[in-house]
């Protein structure tokens, strides 16, 4: 292969052998090719046609190193500098060449250049101070310039003590200096103190508003706290002051990621790195985005080269344990954050996904609630609050955990959404006899249906009730319960609150007032009603099919930031259920699954018949899973909307399970109907399919 590049390269240097590049190329495929003399002439080539080819200096350099020349090598070296004072390489190899020649303490100063030009590309632009700038060696007289270096070394470093001591400092020293607020906002942001930083950076666009950099930052930090369409139009204004700002585009890859516009985030995060391909943040936002659309090993890519670019940044390593993690891969994922804990043990977001390890790969509550503890003794991480709710929850500990539940309202995801309803009083379970009640959905479809279970209980309290649900519920929702008014709002998208209510609820707040205890969780049948006539053409319709019982099936949950990995099921891992004598097989599932599905046909000759559509309004699938027998299905919305209408359901869990499903047991509080089959350990399905496969044989004896 080397020797074809090293012709095709001979033949083009001969033809114009006045265009240096083509010296400088066939010199570069001889060195791959082990030809070291003949590319030192090359390369001397090259360079008498264009002595201002730094690389071809560069590499003239490692040659000669190569060769034992050591001095000659320096020249060369020294060539590349004197071009071009940022070279961080050529620093690299000058101090190999030095100390080659017995010079070390010159060469510890050439390898120290390079590792602060190192440092210097993980900053931003405004940051990159020159190489041989005065202003880079010599203290100002306000000595921020010092201040700005100081705290940049520690923090490229990753000592977030020290850098944020520093910060304080200068935030003291120079309350008006515009770079200073600007990094010790990045600090402030580094230790997950949102609001402080948001603080730092509004004054500082205050003092400076033409600064890009400060506009993207400001992007940053409102997506974090969920503010996404603030964050556009930050983003957007950093965008508008440098229209090819590399850290722009990433952020905008961030903003749109949070909004769930997946294709958009992947094209912001690829126009980062096509502006600078060494961009850690725009390698980091295409790594999020990929992930979340399932391109696991792409992801993985994305998020080493982040973190191989800024090795010290603890978050570019948290991405990278998530997606191992949720790859299967839980023994990589512990060493990243074992490593992680010895240089930064006490990192709020390193103690929440340690926690996070414990609970969902080693079900061990134990450890999960001490690390949310260590993290809440650091920082008030509503995350973690949250997180400690979600162990409460799975060992059905509902009086403690509820009002810690609450604080979802402050984790970003979820902020916007309640902070709509933040001017309206808030309902506390008081009985309202005069004024409207709101009752609002704010989660998922599953979870909208699984709490409207309360809505029977809310209309013992008021009497006039409004509830805003997904538009896909609303049919189901207003049969169901004939006297609420219920509105339709399409998801990820703002309600037009006309009338404003006198008092609000979430439906995810409804518990705390109504599900205080397991035994206040009524043994229902059903709370949902579908459609008689639908659910009889469907029983039609599955008639036609053929003889035996007609189970639906459902093998694939949520997304990968919902733990989508750990709870599907690729369609032909569930054969042994398929095989079932005297069944009929139904697809319930969800999403873009028809190619799985004719595939797995082809290759079993099993049917599975699909209805396209049919997954798309939740009156429809309500209607079409009371026509069936019994409904298989993953922890999905699947299981939710069976549960609701009292079908039988056989639900197969992974080994920690949302907490909807509790931690032991068969059976759910929530719907009677469902029967739990759990992984004895993490990512172990042959049981749970032999136990599920035994249980349907027995049906259908």
């Amino acid at each position: 292969m080397y020797g074809d590049a090293v012709q095709a390269l001979t033949k083009a240097a001969s033809l114009d052998r006045g265009v240096a590049r083509y010296h400088h190329d066939l010199a570069n495929a001889l060195i791959d090719d082990g030809k070291l003399d003949r590319a030192i002439t090359a390369y001397r080539r090259a360079l008498r046609i264009d002595d201002s080819l730094t690389e071809a200096h560069n590499d003239l350099g490692t040659a000669y190193y190569e060769k034992g020349w050591h001095s000659e090598a320096e020249s060369c070296f020294r060539k590349a500098i004197s071009l071009k004072p940022d070279h961080g390489i050529a620093h690299a190899n000058l101090g190999a060449a030095l100390r080659a020649q017995g010079r070390l303490s010159d060469g510890r100063r050439a390898y120290q250049q390079a590792l602060m030009l190192k440092l210097r590309v993980l900053l931003p632009r405004f940051l990159q101070w020159k190489i041989g700038d005065p202003a880079a060696t010599v203290l100002s007289s306000t000595d921020a310039d010092q201040v700005l270096r100081d705290i940049s070394t520690e923090l490229m470093a990753g000592r977030l003590a020290a850098a944020s001591t520093l910060a304080e400092q200068g935030e003291k020293r120079f309350p008006d200096h515009p770079d200073v607020l600007y990094l010790a906002s990045t600090v402030r942001e580094e230790l997950i103190e949102i609001d402080a930083a948001l603080a730092l950076i509004d004054k500082a666009i205050s003092l400076k508003p033409d600064r890009a950099e400060y506009h993207v930052a400001r992007a940053r930090l409102l997506t974090g706290l969920g503010k996404l369409e603030e964050a556009l139009r930050a983003a957007e204004r950093g965008l508008t002051l440098e229209p090819g700002s590399a850290e722009g585009y990433a952020v905008l890859s961030t903003v749109y990621r949070s909004g769930s516009h997946l294709d958009l985030a992947e094209q912001a995060g690829r126009k980062a790195i096509e502006l600078e391909p060494q961009s850690h943040a725009g390698h980091s936002g295409l790594s999020a985005a990929l992930w979340l659309k399932g391109r696991v090993e792409e992801a993985e890519k994305h998020a080493r080269e982040a973190r191989r670019i800024a090795p010290k940044a603890i978050h570019y390593l948290l991405n990278l344990a998530i997606i191992l993690k949720d790859a299967g891969r839980v023994d990589e994922a512990r060493r990243l954050y074992r490593d992680a804990m010895g240089r930064i043990p006490k990192h709020p977001g390193l103690l929440l996904n340690m926690g996070t390890l414990a609970l969902e790969c080693d079900a061990d509550l134990a450890a999960a609630r001490k690390w949310y503890a260590k993290c809440l003794s650091i920082y008030d991480e509503p995350a973690a609050t949250l997180s400690d709710s979600i162990v409460d929850l799975l060992e059905s500990r509902f009086e403690e955990a509820w009002p810690k539940y609450e604080a979802r309202k402050r984790v970003p995801g979820h902020l916007e959404r309640h902070a709509l309803f933040a001017g309206i009083a808030a309902w506390n379970g008081e009985p309202l006899a005069e004024g409207r009640l709101l009752a609002y959905g704010e989660q998922g479809l599953g979870d909208e249906i699984m709490f409207a279970s309360m809505l029977s209980d809310l209309q013992q309290r008021a009497t006039r009730i409004t509830v805003y649900c997904e538009s896909r519920l609303h049919a189901l929702f207003a049969r169901s319960f004939p006297s609420l008014d219920f509105v339709p709002v399409p998801r990820l998208t703002k309600p037009q609150i006309d009338p404003v209510p006198d008092y609000a609820v979430a439906m995810g707040s409804l518990g705390m007032h109504f599900r205080r205890k397991a035994a206040d969780f009524p043994a229902h049948h059903g709370y949902l009603v579908p459609d008689a006539a639908t659910s009889a053409d469907w029983r039609a319709r599955l008639e036609a099919l053929g003889p035996g019982k007609k189970f639906g099936l459902s093998w694939s949950g949520g997304i990968f930031s919902t733990g989508k990995a750990r709870r599907s099921l690729a369609l032909e891992r569930l054969l042994p259920l398929l095989e079932t004598f005297g069944t009929t097989w139904v697809s319930l599932q969800y999403g873009e699954f028809a190619s799985e599905i004719a595939d797995f046909t082809a290759t079993s000759g099993i049917p599975v018949h699909a209805f396209p559509g049919v997954t798309d309004d939740m009156d429809e699938l309500a209607s079409l899973i009371q026509a069936l027998d019994l409904v298989v299905s993953v922890c999905n919305t699947t299981v939710h909307v069976a549960g609701a209408i009292g079908k039988e359901v056989l639900v197969m869990a992974p080994f920690l399970p949302e907490w909807r499903y509790g931690l032991r047991g068969e059976r759910m509080l929530w719907y009677p109907s469902a029967r739990v089959f759990r992984q004895p350990a993490f990512g172990e399905w042959g049981g749970v399919i032999a136990s599920v496969a035994k249980a349907l044989t027995e049906k259908t004896a």
